[in-house]
């Protein structure tokens, strides 16, 4: 007997409704998740507003939504012993991309050249999830917040791909500073004192609240809102003028990354992930090119990333948990007004569904 599911489907901006979908069965390589949980991520804020096409019929499922917890409910014949079904799984979405250049080779699946596509991955926001590759499934079975883990997925993997590079760059007693600290930035700061502990931890965002929270769960040393005060100006007295090691910087903005650079130390590193001015110019780049400087791009994370953020998580040196600020019921009306109040900048930290 065919079988049906429910998922929030976007027909148009802002209204996302509940539908009915085919509940498709796996075979070969694929795997069926029964989901438990999913995060609501700011890229499919843009596609809930309309700002993101939804190139498929699959990603207007939950416009997108890409941060899945679930267990398995069925596999293909071809799926390895090792995953049971109930067992339960964090998914990373970028391994339904084609293993098509020699980064994908490499488990660089963030930098495969074909995009996902509606046969190979459909938005998270509904209640079974086919996934055609179960390569892409991390083990979460024995995480004890399990419906707090899929920020793990993007927000966690994304600030921890970008907060390791650092490492080349760092040393102890160096100022990092945390751009934004909004779903990235709140777990960036915790992984700049997990992997460098002995470093001054700035964070820089525009809400009072956001800086306040972001103080609870990691050791901020310096708090600085860029609405109430300069801060280049706060950066240099902090540094008696010998300037930042380096930025994180989630906004990437013209107001962020021109001034901001210009403090970079001898041997900085400005790492761009923030995507919110779409052209940027650097304070100067003589400057820049004279003390040496490195403007780094950072997206995403691999699979191999995602397995050492679970293991953090695992080993409780994440709080996952508190970034968690909102658990939503799966309904429409209440995930809208999630969608809504984040689009008005009302979420501190990141709101998950929760289906049962």
């Amino acid at each position: 007997m065919d079988r049906k599911h429910r998922g929030l489907f976007l027909k148009q901006p802002g209204v996302l409704t509940l539908e009915e979908f085919p509940t498709p069965m796996p075979s070969d390589e694929a795997v069926l998740l029964k989901v438990l949980s999913v995060g609501i991520c700011h890229s499919d804020l843009h596609r809930w507003k309309g700002e993101l096409p939804c190139p498929t019929e699959g990603w207007r499922i939950g416009a997108g939504t890409h941060e899945v917890a679930g267990k398995v409910e069925a596999k293909g014949e071809k799926v390895p012993n090792f995953i049971r079904e109930g067992q339960k799984f964090l998914v990373y979405f970028l391994a339904q991309s084609k293993v098509d250049n020699k980064y994908a080779r490499r488990g660089l699946m963030h930098h495969a050249v074909t995009p996902l596509t509606d046969t190979l991955f459909r938005g998270g926001m509904q209640e079974y999830i086919l996934l055609h590759n179960y390569r892409c499934l991390v083990d979460i079975d024995d995480l004890k917040d399990i419906y707090a883990t899929p920020p793990l997925a993007c927000a966690g993997l994304t600030s921890y791909g970008a907060v390791k590079k650092l490492k080349n760059y760092i040393e102890p007693d160096d100022y990092v500073v945390v751009v934004g600290l909004g779903g990235l930035g709140l777990y960036a700061v915790q992984w700049v004192k997990i992997l460098y502990p002995y470093v001054n931890l700035v964070g820089i965002d525009i809400r009072e609240e956001a800086l306040e929270y972001a103080s609870k769960i990691a050791k901020v040393d310096v708090t600085i809102n860029s609405m109430n005060e300069d801060p280049v100006k706060v950066l240099d007295e902090l540094t008696k003028g010998e300037g930042v090691k380096a930025f994180v910087d989630f906004v990437g903005s013209a107001k962020t990354v021109g001034p901001y650079s210009r403090i970079l130390t001898h041997f900085g590193i400005y790492v761009l992930v923030g995507t919110m001015g779409n052209e940027i110019t650097l304070f100067d780049s003589s400057l820049f090119a004279a003390k040496e400087c490195s403007l780094q791009g950072s997206f995403m994370g691999s699979l191999q990333d995602l397995y050492e953020v679970v293991e953090f998580a695992r080993k409780e040196k994440i709080d996952y948990s508190a970034i968690v600020t909102r658990r939503i019921k799966f309904d429409p009306v209440r995930v809208n007004k999630a969608f809504q109040e984040l689009d008005e900048g009302k979420v501190v930290g990141r709101q998950v569904v929760i289906f049962e």
